[in-house]
């Protein structure tokens, strides 16, 4: 099954691209994405963005798949969805 994954403004810049297809098991949990992100960009990204242990984002990071918000590691991904991370910044 696949998934996308989309990320946002700096974080496409940290990771090294706005976009990528990942191929999953049948009914992958969204910590599956995150290891396969894992695999394929953390020696890309900067340690306060990913944490290399845990296999997951550091700090504000928001997921959302389609008309959701992802808020589990557990949540179940469905075939074809397409997952959108963003870097949750404050200021005025």
């Amino acid at each position: 099954m696949n998934v996308s994954a989309v990320f946002h403004g700096i974080l496409s810049d940290w990771v090294g691209t706005e976009r990528d297809e990942f191929e999953l098991p049948s009914d992958p949990s969204y910590a599956d994405l995150l290891t396969e992100i894992g695999a394929r960009y953390s020696s890309n990204m900067p340690p306060q963005l990913w944490d290399p242990v845990e296999n997951n984002f550091r700090g504000p990071i928001m997921a959302s798949g389609d008309d959701r918000n992802i808020d589990s590691l557990q949540t179940i991904l469905k075939d074809g969805e397409k997952i959108t991370f963003l870097l949750m910044l404050s200021g005025g």
